[in-house]
């Protein structure tokens, strides 16, 4: 098995609560687990948005998608590309965001990674498929254009493509 695979077994482990990242550990995140990053924090098995007023005593160790951001392992990538891409996009880039703030409210490990612009277009990389694939289910909705949805379900990986020419 490949490292990246491994890294992404490890990854899927994480994201169900699990510690370790190499299939040797299995036990879960202890309750009252903070990220030292992004401030969520674990709790009935689930990470959420830590509530400031809350005092307890934190153990630290870094969240699933802030893991996987350090490790460079992406759930997915969106592509827009088209004259339309480029005419509108600052229009993509704020629908994009509020696509992903609506997102973090109930799924606060799926997040955008990086954002590259060039002449090609718009390049979004996400932690997981799932964001990857609605962000481009809203784009394709609010704008039109061409979607296709690739997937590569071993490796819990999508790549969308979004095209529009005027």
């Amino acid at each position: 098995m490949g490292k990246k695979l491994l890294m992404r077994e490890g990854l899927r482990k994480q994201k169900r609560g699990q510690l370790g990242g190499n299939g040797l550990r299995s036990e879960k995140y202890p309750a009252n687990t903070r990220c030292p990053r992004c401030d969520l924090h674990f709790e009935d098995g689930v990470w959420k948005h830590a509530d400031s007023n809350r005092r307890t005593e934190w153990r630290y160790k870094l969240c699933p998608a802030c893991t996987q951001i350090r490790n460079g392992i992406t759930g997915g990538i969106v592509h827009f590309s088209g004259a339309f891409a480029d005419i509108h996009r600052q229009e993509l880039l704020n629908r994009i965001r509020n696509v992903v703030k609506e997102t973090q409210e109930d799924r606060p490990l799926e997040r955008i990674i990086e954002v590259k612009e060039d002449k090609d277009g718009i390049l979004v990389s996400a932690t997981t498929e799932h964001l990857a694939v609605k962000i481009g289910k809203h784009i394709q909705r609010d704008f039109g254009g061409t979607l296709h949805l690739k997937y590569a379900p071993e490796d819990k990986f999508a790549f969308v493509q979004w095209h529009r020419d005027a």
